[in-house]
């Protein structure tokens, strides 16, 4: 009797190299949208990366530069927004939550006046009086205006002394704390009754090799005690913006030129480059990824005094 045939019939080679070729297809697919994905994932981080600095240094300027000329006016030599070469510095009087108080001389007996020349306590020494409180807030590295009745000078604390009644501040012997003259030089004399100091807040923006440094306190040398606040900074210029419209590299009050006086300065431009931390093979064509920012500020405090004026 014959036996059932059974149909054992599997693929050809045709149809198995088909399927070969159409899984190879879908795979190499599947790898070139994965690589795309991860180029895309690590521009983006890239970017990002950029970004989120930017969005940093905008902000720390924004907030700082609503501080600038609080408690403190200025004059056609002396400002409290000022800018050269990669450095801006903007001074104000601290809030915290009040307005820091300022310390009158302590002249010691007699009666002359002017004092002599140098300090009441040394040659860069003051004998300063305590608030109403008996509080008294300057600190070492802190900056500070020495007021002489119209004249102004800053004054970088380098030692504090409790005496009780009143308190002995040394200070830099520097003829110019960032680029404003400072103490007593050029022969000041200190003003029985119309002389005190008054704390600061400054903040200074520098540039360190490729780091964008903020700095609110000072070593006794008088440089600038700065953290880093963005790193990977390219280029870093400042142009200081006067009423008229102009653009300079910084005030001159020494010139010919009435415009372009300290209280003149009615804000800033700040263009810089800023790049991610390292280049990446797969993005920009492996090269280091860069973008350039432009800022413009003018601070309420200066167009305030200048329209009021």
């Amino acid at each position: 009797m014959p036996r059932p045939t059974t149909d054992r019939r599997g693929f050809t080679i045709i149809e198995l190299m088909i399927s070969l070729v159409m899984g190879l297809v879908v795979l190499a697919a599947a790898l070139s949208f994965a690589v795309q994905t991860w180029r895309t994932f690590s521009g983006g981080q890239l970017r990002e990366e950029v970004h989120r600095n930017a969005r940093f240094v905008t902000m720390s300027l924004e907030r700082d530069f609503q501080f600038t000329g609080v408690g403190l006016g200025r004059t056609a030599s002396w400002g409290t927004l000022a800018a050269w070469g990669d450095t801006i510095l903007v001074l104000g009087v601290p809030f915290e939550p009040t307005e820091a108080p300022p310390y009158d001389l302590e002249p010691g007996p007699g009666t002359s006046n002017p004092l002599p020349a140098g300090g009441t306590c040394g040659a860069q020494c003051v004998n300063l009086n305590k608030d109403t409180n008996g509080n008294f807030d300057l600190a070492v590295g802190e900056l500070a205006r020495l007021q002489v009745k119209d004249t102004r000078r800053l004054i970088l604390v380098q030692s504090v002394s409790d005496l009780g009644t009143e308190m002995e501040v040394w200070f830099s012997a520097a003829p110019n704390v960032l680029r404003y003259p400072a103490g007593l030089t050029g022969g000041l004399l200190l003003d029985r009754f119309g002389t005190f100091v008054q704390e600061l807040r400054p903040v200074v923006y520098y540039v360190d090799g490729q780091k964008l440094m903020r700095a609110q306190t000072f070593n006794l040398d008088g440089t600038p005690n700065g953290a880093v606040l963005a790193e990977g900074v390219q280029s870093w210029e400042v142009r200081v913006i006067f009423a008229d419209g102009d653009e300079m590299d910084e005030a001159n009050s020494l010139d010919a030129d009435d415009t372009n006086n300290y209280d003149d300065v009615v804000g800033v431009r700040i263009s810089a480059v800023l790049a991610a931390d390292k280049p990446h093979p797969r993005v920009n064509n492996g090269a280091l990824f860069t973008r350039e920012y432009e800022w413009r500020f003018a601070p309420r405090n200066l167009m305030y005094e200048r329209n009021r004026t």
